[in-house]
């Protein structure tokens, strides 16, 4: 019956160049990039499929099914968010999604048909802010002028190797969240950077030459826009009260929006879902409901 709807659809299956070549021109999440997925199948054994929606020559949209889900969830193996599924579809051509899913992305309310966003949707994504207030610039500046003062520093990961940045996110997340959540092990850090390199992305934070915060966000280029995606991060909590989560989130933004004009891209910098307990993620972010196709 899948497969049948597939076709109707339009949708026929496809490979994972074709796929590639989607995803450049039409760009999507990090849980849907072909690097991503490739690791992820490589390391797990993942079964992975591929379908596109193409006339005449011109290729409108592709997706990818994981072990038959749209998108990787894996983050219990890996540090792989799945609170959006974005897919390289066309922005102006509007398509059925023949696949289940209740994280699509808020982008594709306009170019698929089938996909509800308002009824019984509770999901929400939280996308940073274009713009902040210029009381929020100064408190910010503020944080980051104290937290110099006091000894701090801050580090691009791109000058730290790949063993450091894997010693630093287990330490600090251990910090953080304790036994509260389990923590990947040194091998699966390692691996998942070492193969990964080219899309990690931000800084470190130091107090007196010892990491204190650490987020790890991953990020990836297309013709249009280039998103960036934090799972999770760590931070140890000694240092609170100079608020080395907030002063690294602010450093993240800045540069990631740099980067975005620099090459005249539009910036997508997703940091995860909402609830209850994470409101503080307003103060960066704006959110959205994600959507569920109904087929």
């Amino acid at each position: 019956m899948r497969n049948l709807k597939r076709r109707l659809f339009g949708w026929s299956v496809s490979n994972s160049e074709t796929y590639r070549e989607c995803y450049q021109l039409h760009g999507g999440s990090i849980n849907t990039h072909p690097d991503v997925i490739n690791f992820i199948s490589t390391q797990t054994g993942a079964d992975v499929k591929y379908y596109e929606n193409s006339r005449n020559g011109v290729l409108y949209g592709a997706y990818p099914l994981i072990n038959g889900a749209l998108g990787l969830k894996i983050n219990k193996k890996y540090p792989l968010s799945y609170d959006e599924v974005l897919l390289p579809i066309r922005d102006d051509k509007r398509l059925f999604i023949p696949e289940r899913t209740n994280r699509l992305s808020p982008l594709h309310r306009t170019n698929t048909f089938n996909s509800n966003f308002i009824i019984a949707r509770k999901n929400e994504i939280c996308i940073v802010k274009d713009t902040f207030s210029v009381k929020t610039e100064k408190n910010r500046r503020h944080e980051f002028n104290r937290f110099i003062k006091a000894g701090g520093s801050y580090v691009d990961q791109v000058n730290l190797s790949t063993e450091e940045l894997s010693n630093i996110y287990i330490t600090l997340f251990k910090a953080r969240f304790g036994e509260s959540v389990p923590c990947y092990s040194f091998d699966r850090i390692f691996s998942f950077i070492n193969h990964l390199r080219k899309m990690i992305f931000g800084y470190v934070l130091y107090i007196n030459n010892t990491p204190c915060a650490i987020d790890l966000i991953l990020f990836n280029e297309c013709n249009n826009f280039i998103y960036f995606d934090v799972p999770n991060g760590g931070v140890d909590p000694h240092h609170s009260v100079l608020s080395p989560g907030s002063v690294l989130m602010w450093l993240n933004i800045k540069k990631a929006r740099e980067l975005c004009e620099e090459k005249e891209k539009i910036m997508r910098f997703s940091i995860g879902a909402l609830r209850p307990r994470w409101k503080y993620k307003l103060r960066w972010a704006d959110p959205f409901k994600t959507g569920k196709p109904f087929i």
